[in-house]
């Protein structure tokens, strides 16, 4: 059977109709095999094809947003010839419990790496003291041995925000020791109360940004609507009018 007539082939069979017929055109020809995990021209061509559907069938602000999200991780990728992660699943060694987590993107040499975290909302997110990104930080740092800590990326276009803060070793250390006592208290069964800011989506916030669960927390409802406690005292005087 000739080679089907299609757009990527046009020209090829225009000029040469022998191209779709090498079969009966040059004896004992074989068709070269085709190994799709190959890392060859034709299938990074045919990844990036998929990629640039998926980003053009965004919203018109939405492509424009992700298109400054690419541009700003291009520019910190080209200042050296960083080893790449992109999604992948590590375990966090440093833990008891050994929990596995994935950051974005990491890039990294001997002594210099990056942790980059996509947010998509429109309320503006901190790299500064982020907890999320620190713990990335911890469990990705052995990839730079020879680093003197982590330069960590909030990647935010939708916000305006695109923000980096470098992590020294030492904040790391801290950061890690506050996680692993952390960690030791809730598996021994540790219940204390400590609402704030970290609650933004926790199942049982009353204003969560996430599902929410009932009963509501209830250091959070007091804090949010906080009941007048009874005056003992000055029942206590009335009683002694009487």
């Amino acid at each position: 059977m000739p080679e089907r007539f299609s757009a990527s082939v046009a020209s090829k069979h225009i000029n040469c109709h022998a191209s779709a017929n090498l079969d009966l055109a040059i004896p004992n020809w074989t068709p070269p095999e085709v190994d799709p995990s190959a890392d060859n021209a034709a299938n990074r061509g045919t990844e990036m094809h998929r990629m640039f559907a998926e980003i053009m069938c965004l919203p018109t602000a939405d492509g424009r947003r992700m298109a400054e999200a690419i541009a700003y991780v291009a520019e910190v990728r080209a200042r050296r010839r960083f080893k790449v992660m992109s999604e992948q699943v590590v375990v966090a060694e440093w833990l008891d419990t050994k929990p596995s987590t994935c950051a974005d993107l990491v890039l990294f040499v001997q002594d210099e790496i990056h942790v980059f975290d996509l947010k998509t909302g429109k309320i503006p997110v901190s790299a500064y003291e982020n907890e999320q990104l620190m713990y990335y930080a911890v469990t990705y740092g052995p990839l730079a041995p020879k680093a003197t800590g982590v330069h960590l990326h909030i990647v935010q276009p939708w916000a305006d925000n695109i923000e980096t803060w470098f992590a020294s070793s030492a904040r790391l250390q801290q950061f890690m020791h506050d996680a692993q006592a952390a960690e030791k208290r809730i598996q021994a069964g540790s219940t204390k109360f400590s609402p704030g800011d970290h609650c933004k989506f926790c199942e049982a916030n009353p204003h969560g940004r996430g599902a929410r669960g009932r009963p509501n927390c209830p250091a959070m409802m007091q804090l949010l609507y906080p009941q007048a406690l009874p005056d003992y005292e000055a029942m206590l005087d009335m009683v002694d009018e009487e």
